[in-house]
């Protein structure tokens, strides 16, 4: 009988106390079942200011980062394994849970293997092995990527169109990747609410790889609702602009529909920027340090990121000897189209060491925008999990050790009011 009162008891309690209490949820995984039990508490926390109050806009948010997968792999004399994913400390998903069939349940039927190559709020863009063997392997096939989009909000995975891209750009693996979402690729001062859960969210993909020449990249955009690829189109010459170094970060960084990746000129590096709606392209001088500034050994490649804002893209380098990262921030001078402007130095955060411990050689090896998280492996072989808003370095090696082997990490993390609004129903505008 302790139940039906229980029950009873609970829906009597007035709106605005049931929202405290569910204010006051810390596990966002206990927050959904929660919304899941009735349907008042379900409007209740799928309401936009609920959301917006537990998740604030314009912050950071540890819980957003779900975990990462091995990217890069170091050892030349062994063929690099399909990564596992490593859940981050204190995750939702929790030690020994399967990351895709979690979150997308139906795409473990769809393909055997995957490997992530590019992740935007929510969209996971994947590389995956057809059924029946693997083509890239045994050479039957080595011009073809099979690509698929799994939305991790809506849990549904669609298989794209095979890419023909290029002998020399797959076999060399010199392509890089974009996922974009319908509001990235909807015009600026638009921001459409996310179509009903039964029909397929709008996304788009965008790969760059070199073309068969080798003389140039070529640009690939898939639109969802279209049949094929459209045709590849000129992207940059490396021979006009004397940039000759290969792509330093192909997972892309996205920001207000324009796409960016890190390219390194052997002395400077660059930030490509490629406009989706427009096709426009443009490079930006990062303000990291030149060899001739400063011995190489002493701070890491600086990486791409985008501010707590959204809107704004940063460059972060980590210092090796004095443990610091410092952040840059790309202030456009007016225009439009973002081409003009200037970098600025915003700050240093200062990276605080675990108690009684030595920390050499640290390496930056993947960034979480959403979480304002930075992975580091230092000493050959510890990892340590940075947060850049209190400098605090907290070791993850023993969790982590199925990133053993692996130059760089790939972050998935997930934007929580979306996929509450998208797995519950309400108005959503990402």
């Amino acid at each position: 009988m302790r139940a039906p009162k229980a029950t009873a008891a609970a829906a009597t309690l007035p709106e605005d106390v049931v929202l405290e209490i569910l204010a006051r949820v810390p596990d966002v995984a206990d927050l959904f079942r929660c919304a899941a039990a009735c349907k008042r508490w379900r409007v209740l926390v799928v309401d936009r200011p609920f959301l917006r109050r537990r998740w604030p806009e314009h912050a950071r948010h540890p819980s957003s980062l779900l975990g990462f997968f091995g990217q890069d792999w170091w050892r030349e004399d062994v063929p690099a394994p399909l990564p596992d994913f490593v859940p981050a400390p204190r995750s939702v998903l929790g030690p020994g849970r399967p990351f895709l069939s979690s979150f997308v349940p139906g795409a473990a039927g769809l393909f055997d293997r995957t490997v992530p190559l590019a992740s935007n709020r929510g969209l996971l863009l994947v590389r995956y092995v057809p059924r029946g063997g693997d083509p890239r392997i045994d050479g039957t096939e080595p011009s073809v990527d099979h690509l698929a989009v799994c939305n991790l909000l809506s849990g549904t995975c669609e298989v794209l169109p095979p890419l023909q891209c290029g002998w020399f750009s797959n076999y060399l693996d010199t392509s890089a990747y974009a996922v974009l979402t319908g509001a990235d690729c909807c015009p600026r001062s638009v921001h459409p609410p996310c179509p009903p859960a039964k029909k397929k969210s709008l996304f788009m993909v965008l790969v760059i790889g070199i073309n068969q020449d080798g003389m140039r990249y070529d640009l690939h955009t898939f639109s969802s609702g279209e049949p094929s690829w459209s045709a590849p189109t000129k992207c940059f010459n490396p021979i006009e602009h004397r940039i000759f170094g290969p792509i330093m970060q192909r997972d892309a960084v996205v920001r207000r529909g324009t796409v960016h990746w890190l390219l390194w000129d052997m002395v400077n590096f660059h930030a490509l920027n490629v406009d989706a709606i427009t096709g426009r392209v443009s490079l930006h001088m990062l303000p990291a340090p030149r060899p001739q500034d400063l011995v190489r050994c002493m701070y890491d490649n600086p990486r791409l990121s985008v501010a707590a804002d959204g809107t704004t893209l940063s460059s972060l380098c980590l210092f090796r000897e004095d443990l610091t990262v410092e952040m840059w921030t790309w202030r456009d001078d007016g225009d439009d189209d973002g081409e003009r402007g200037h970098w600025r130095r915003d700050r240093v955060v200062e990276l605080r060491r675990p108690k009684q411990r030595q920390i050499d050689g640290p390496l930056c090896m993947c960034m979480g925008e959403r979480s304002g998280t930075m992975l580091v492996r230092a000493d050959g072989r510890c990892i340590y999990l940075a947060d850049l808003e209190s400098g605090v370095l907290e070791e993850v090696t023993d969790q982590f050790c199925g990133l053993a082997g692996w130059k760089t990490a790939f972050p998935v993390e997930i934007d929580w009011p979306a996929f509450f609004t998208h797995r519950l129903g309400g108005k959503s505008t990402v």
